[in-house]
């Protein structure tokens, strides 16, 4: 089995954090530098996915890029730009709001990638629904999601819910946390 190319989802706005949260640190450096460590042995190679503006303000930056290519809001976005650039390739998709992620929850991912199915992601830390921020893409899904932004489609979770995905049990909930304010920082103590 080959490994994917990783893609961190840095190209959010950031508007209820109020700052960029790629760039905040929790592990001694910028989240966004931090995941490229942390995805970099289970993938080929590591892209951030940023909007139109990050990629202006991020033009000097020597690191794998992809740019935001559609006119929809939201992290499908990052995915489908990911699939036109390459794809033939899997994607490794990882959120940068995600600071409690380790290898521990990669590992599990990795280890329960069913490439006979569009996608392997984690329910949600509710057990109820796909987890669409952290996840193997595989390249059958590129075509999927293309379409899916052409009629109209914003949300990943449910275009995982339409198809025919491998679903696992997350070693640990606390790993999927979303930190998109500064309350939700201060109440897991980051």
């Amino acid at each position: 089995m080959s490994k994917p190319n990783g893609l961190i989802l840095v190209g959010g706005l950031s508007t209820r954090m109020g700052q960029d949260k790629a760039q905040l640190t929790y592990h001694g450096k910028p989240q966004r530098e931090y995941l490229i460590d942390l995805l970099s042995p289970y993938c080929d190679e590591v892209f951030w996915s940023v909007n139109q503006a990050q990629a202006a303000e991020l033009a000097s930056v020597d690191r794998p890029k992809i740019v935001d290519n559609f006119d929809v809001v939201g992290p499908l976005n990052g995915i489908a730009s990911a699939f036109q650039r390459e794809p033939g390739a899997a994607w490794l998709v990882v959120a940068c709001d995600m600071p409690l992620l380790t290898t521990q929850s990669l590992d599990a991912l990795v280890a329960g990638r069913n490439t006979t199915k569009l996608a392997t992601v984690f329910y949600d830390s509710d057990g109820e629904l796909p987890e669409p921020l952290l996840g193997i893409y595989e390249p059958a899904f590129g075509p999927i999601i293309l379409r899916a932004i052409a009629e109209g489609y914003e949300s990943p979770r449910q275009l995982l819910r339409m198809h025919h995905i491998q679903l696992l049990s997350v070693p640990d909930a606390r790993e999927l946390a979303n930190v998109n304010d500064q309350k939700t920082r201060a109440e897991l103590g980051l």
